[in-house]
């Protein structure tokens, strides 16, 4: 059977579990084909027909990210009795991100076979944090039981056997996204750029999924320092650390491919994190911190 896994990846967890994903795949003999939503050469010349599709992403503000909204029309215009899997990457919350990506889904098109969420480290404040602090302990981890999880979900795509499972909507979902992008705005009001680190090299602007950054002869600039996609790329590759979202995010600590992968083969070696097993307990102590956070500072976000 042939396979196409289109994902979109902000600083790299869902690539890593999407190339995971399709490793057990072709070590099953399958054809897989990797497109990640960024390359227009690849989405140019893409073709569902006589393939099962695999969507992945992480999750954002409790949701999909935004910038899969371009691509839906073109995503439901391939579509013909389509067989589809979904997986997700989340840090705390994998919250209604697949019903929402579902519902942009001609049902008419496509047929959910399996899905499945991956608890992954956060690329936001808690990984800016020293090592040994409590948020980034706490967070920054691939569940430990990730390999086991993986190869039940390469199982389950090949077999189909959850055809029949969908992700479940709350009726205050809504009201809970509504306050989560006021918590986000309250949290990573600001982008900006230091200056006096920034040696106007580019990257960031190559980098960006969401062409937010523009380079001219002198430094870079923002075309919106507050609405752009909170992928925070920028933020944890620029490699004078002159980026920042934000008060909260203005640690020395950068989320990179070394980290990630590293941490990742440490869950996949069998390594048990002490707070996975209450990690319950975390995010409600989370929740309680970022309340308190928002309500005194969301009038006044720095």
């Amino acid at each position: 059977m042939d396979y196409t896994i289109l994902y979109f990846s902000g600083t790299g967890n869902t690539a890593l579990i999407a190339s995971e994903i399709a490793k057990r795949l072709k070590q099953a003999k399958q054809s897989v084909e990797l497109i990640s939503i960024e390359d227009q050469a690849q989405l140019s010349g893409m073709t569902f027909e006589n393939k099962i599709v695999g969507f992945g992403f992480p999750v954002y503000k409790f949701s999909y990210p935004e910038i899969f909204d371009k691509l839906f029309p073109a995503i439901n215009q391939l579509g013909n009795n389509t067989e589809y899997f979904l997986f997700t990457t989340y840090a705390r919350f994998d919250a209604e991100a697949q019903y929402d990506f579902i519902k942009k889904l001609d049902k008419t098109k496509f047929k959910l076979i399996a899905r499945d969420s991956f608890k992954a480290p956060s690329c936001g404040i808690s990984a800016r944090k020293p090592a040994d602090d409590y948020e980034y302990e706490s967070v920054m981890f691939f569940e430990s039981n990730i390999k086991d999880r993986l190869d039940a979900f390469a199982a389950a795509i090949l077999s189909k056997e959850q055809a029949a499972t969908k992700p479940k909507h709350s009726l205050i979902g809504g009201l809970k996204k509504r306050i989560v992008t006021d918590i986000e705005h309250t949290k990573y009001p600001k982008l900006m750029i230091n200056q006096d680190r920034c040696v106007n090299c580019g990257l960031c602007v190559k980098n960006c999924p969401d062409q937010n950054l523009i380079q001219s002869k002198t430094q870079i600039d923002m075309v919106d320092d507050a609405g752009c996609l909170h992928c925070l790329r920028c933020i944890n590759h620029c490699p004078q650390n002159a980026i920042s979202f934000g008060l909260l995010t203005e640690g020395e600590n950068q989320y990179r491919f070394k980290t990630r992968d590293a941490l990742f083969q440490k869950a996949a070696d069998g390594y048990r994190e002490a707070y996975w097993d209450d990690f319950k307990a975390v995010i409600k102590q989370w929740q309680r911190n970022t309340l308190q956070y928002w309500l005194k500072h969301r009038h006044s976000p720095e």
